[in-house]
């Protein structure tokens, strides 16, 4: 189809400022709907991240010594069980699944933790041990501006 074969613009619109049903409207409305959270399935097992608490910091170490001793924990891996790097995007072909070295916002995933249910997989997070060395942190847009040009000390 081409410009040439729509309709002139003067015409009235058919579909811009109408209400169109949704086809699973009902179902969302009512809680009738199925999610991936909803399914269970035989022998399922449950996953936990432990995330940084931490907008910008070195790893100094982690302790899963205590998760890992839990009953109902099948494993708990860190950035260093998983060393491949990967990227979604050609420009970001450096990326972790999970930290090894360092975190860069509160949130970055640091652990993880599969268990036999969910309350087992919160105690597990929970009870892993993360020592984090602070590294500077810009939390403004007005301060990263005012330091424009000034080198970040890596290690302090």
């Amino acid at each position: 189809m081409t410009l040439l074969d729509h309709p002139p613009l003067d015409e009235p619109l058919t579909v811009v400022g109408t209400s169109i049903p949704k086809v699973d409207g009902l179902i969302r409305t009512t809680g009738q709907a199925r999610y991936a959270d909803d399914l269970t399935l035989p022998r399922m097992a449950f996953c936990r991240l432990l995330r940084a608490t931490r907008p910008h910091a070195r790893i100094l170490s982690i302790d899963t010594s205590a998760a890992e001793r839990l009953p109902g924990v099948l494993g708990v891996i860190t950035g260093r069980d998983l060393p491949t790097k990967y990227g979604v995007l050609p420009v970001g072909q450096d990326e972790e699944a999970l930290c090894t070295d360092k975190v860069r916002y509160v949130g970055d995933a640091v652990a993880a933790v599969a268990a036999v249910d969910e309350e087992t997989a919160e105690r597990a997070i929970d009870s892993i041990d993360v020592r984090y060395g602070d590294l500077p942190a810009f939390l403004s847009i007005e301060e990263g501006r005012s330091k424009r040009g000034e080198p970040i000390a890596e290690g302090k």
